[in-house]
């Protein structure tokens, strides 16, 4: 199971596992909403989406903005910038 270790704790988030992942959450900007034909298949719509998982233990995100094979960029409730 693919997993990177949470800055912020000893926690981490996985980035597979169960389908679908309790802890994946998608993003999609307003923007590139806007230039999507108005049918989409699902799965291009997941293709498209930046994804976002949580820290199991403190809740800090993990977004990766270039993409799943590049390191994520952190993101904590508690501290002001991310890591």
């Amino acid at each position: 199971m693919a997993k990177y270790s949470c800055p912020y704790c000893s926690g981490f988030a996985h980035t597979s596992g169960g389908v679908p992942n309790p802890n994946e959450w998608l993003l999609l900007s307003a923007v590139d909403h806007d230039v999507m034909p108005e049918v989409l298949d699902s799965h291009e719509l997941y293709r498209q989406s930046k994804k976002l998982y949580k820290c199991v233990s403190c809740s800090a995100i993990a977004v990766f903005w270039q993409g799943l094979s590049n390191d994520p960029i952190w993101y904590s409730p508690f501290s002001p910038r991310g890591a």
